[in-house]
């Protein structure tokens, strides 16, 4: 197991993840980064959200933004409402 972590970028923002979490390998923490940006990119406010991958050595594996699905998720609910 590998210690991955998970920062948060939205506009001049950031919330830089100091605990991490532990994966099996990369492609975990990957679909794990996508999930994290896909829940919060669902708010309107969020959607420029990007979520930065970091390796254990502060390398950057990957920046993930929320998967374009969302967006049409979201316009469906704002559909529905109405």
């Amino acid at each position: 197991m590998q210690h991955y972590f998970f920062d948060l970028f939205f506009g001049d923002e950031q919330m830089v993840d100091d605990e991490g979490v532990d994966h099996f390998d990369e492609g975990s923490a990957l679909y794990y980064g996508q999930r994290i940006a896909d829940r919060i990119g669902r708010d309107a406010d969020y959607t420029a959200l990007k979520v930065h991958v970091r390796r254990p050595d502060g390398a950057l594996l990957a920046i993930l933004a929320a998967s374009a699905g969302r967006g049409i998720e979201r316009t469906a609910l704002i559909g529905r409402r109405g």
